[in-house]
Parts: C-alpha cells; structure tokens; sequence
C-alpha cells in the first residue's frame, strides 16, 4: 500500500512538471510567432499543435489521478 501512494505521488510530481515545461513551452512559441496582418494568420515555427494535445492529455490525466 505504501509503495502505490510512493509512486502516485512521484507520477503526480512528473505530471506537474512537465505539464508546467509544456506550457511555458508553449507560451514562448506563441510569443516568438509571427503575424501576418493581411492574411491575419499566426506563423509558428514549432508544432503548437502537438504540444497542445499533450497538455490537454496530461492535464486530463492529473485531473483524474487527483480527484
């Protein structure tokens, strides 16, 4: 029993971080976009979309181990 709630505990603190890594991850490829005023599209060089189903992926999951 206490080995399960060890290892919750380090899989919780493994979600956090990288959910936190994903994030600023994420907020820096945005901020470092470029926009294109005539065609009003965002141009971003890394794949923002893959890194945001992986939040949204991780972020579910903690929900679910948390609660």
């Amino acid at each position: 029993m206490n080995f399960d709630s060890k290892r919750k505990k380090q899989h919780i603190e493994l979600l956090t971080s990288t959910l936190a890594e994903l994030h600023s991850s994420i907020v820096r490829d945005v901020i470092s976009a470029e926009f294109q005023e005539n065609k009003n599209i965002i141009i971003c060089k890394a794949k923002l979309q893959n890194k945001a189903k992986l939040f949204k992926k991780y972020n579910r999951r903690l929900k679910l181990i948390l609660y």
